[in-house]
């Protein structure tokens, strides 16, 4: 007697509930691999329906250009670039043609490739 038995909702304690991550954090360039000394950039877009992250991992965890292209390519910085893919969802639908996603990508990577205009791109679209 004199015990209580204390149950806590997923919602009461705001601290350890995860954050639905943002539309925003998954958006523009994520470098996967530095490189050596890097003379070429590779590319990575995802196709529609797409993550920028989670379109190149494995269910255990790999992401191969990350963790696999690299031994492939030691002097190539590898980059993965993401946009508003959506096609359906609950929330909202992305209303950019692939036009503008295409000028999107291409004023991104000349406003961070201005010193090396040498690119290589892998494309999933």
């Amino acid at each position: 007697m004199g015990q209580s038995l204390s149950v806590l909702s997923p919602w009461s304690d705001a601290a350890s509930a995860p954050e639905p991550e943002s539309k925003l954090n998954r958006l523009g360039f994520r470098e996967m691999a530095s490189g050596i000394d890097p003379v070429v950039d590779i590319v990575a877009i995802h196709g529609l329906q797409g993550h920028r992250d989670k379109t190149w991992m494995s269910d255990n965890g790999v992401c191969w250009l990350r963790d696999l292209l690299p031994s492939d390519f030691p002097n190539a910085r590898i980059l993965s670039y993401g946009y508003d893919a959506d096609t359906y969802s609950r929330e909202c639908v992305s209303t950019q043609t692939i036009g503008r996603h295409a000028e999107g990508f291409i004023n991104a990577l000349s406003r961070r490739r201005k010193a090396c205009p040498r690119v290589g791109s892998a494309s999933a679209i």
